[in-house]
């Protein structure tokens, strides 16, 4: 569903809103900050993994990671996946490794965000139109803020809640209410727009929400 297709009503007084794949193509970003990081590995570690096996390694880390710290933010971290890599090629001084490699993901990652057009239109009608806007989404904040300042839209954004902050990523019905807590609205006054079907659309629904689904890269 696009966003110009998306009806705000006047009972719509705010909009919890999920960043990653929902203001910008996330899969886009990622995949040319993992090939710098994939660069950097080949020059530092040559001869240690091919392309295929880092990016298989990288992988099979942050599921790892994932699943051990789930649900918590920290069950995103890159620099834990990456902290087990080099320690199972028995790097070492790992963590310092992994700080870097942290580094470059994110600044890769950030550097090839592009804010999505229409989600830009959508954010600006509902500031025109006084509806309150929260960012709804896992992740550690603080890569959640950078990303929302690189896009240039921080200050449309009234409030943020994350999984760091929750203590449990969506779709878990306590990431919702922080939301809603935070805008100081009910149920039937906000609306929920998200990429992905599970966390964003049926998380929402189960509470009651109304939600949207948007798809940026046509997947």
């Amino acid at each position: 569903m696009e966003y110009k297709n998306i009806i705000l009503t006047h009972e719509i007084k705010g909009i919890l809103i999920d960043l990653d794949g929902t203001l910008y193509d996330y899969e886009a970003a990622h995949k040319k900050a993992l090939q710098n990081c994939n660069s950097a590995f080949s020059n530092d570690f040559p001869d240690t993994l091919s392309s295929e096996e880092f990016y298989m390694q990288y992988r099979e880390k942050r599921d790892n990671v994932a699943s051990r710290l789930s649900p918590q933010g920290a069950c995103r971290s890159r620099f834990f996946a990456f902290q087990e890599l080099f320690e199972e090629i028995k790097a070492p001084h790992a963590f310092n490794k992994a700080l870097k490699y942290e580094a470059l993901y994110w600044q890769s990652l950030i550097d090839n965000m592009e804010l999505n057009k229409d989600a830009e239109w959508f954010l600006k009608i509902c500031k025109e139109r006084n509806i309150r806007i929260c960012i709804v989404t896992d992740m550690q904040a603080h890569f959640q803020v950078q990303k929302l300042q690189k896009l240039k839209v921080d200050h449309l954004i009234d409030y943020l809640v994350t999984s760091e902050e929750a203590g449990k990523e969506k779709p878990h019905p306590e990431i919702f209410l922080l939301a809603l807590a935070k805008l100081d609205l009910q149920i039937n006054n906000v609306i929920m727009i998200g990429d992905n079907q599970i966390k964003d659309i049926e998380g929402a629904e189960k509470l009651g929400i109304k939600a949207y689904q948007v798809n940026l890269n046509g997947n």
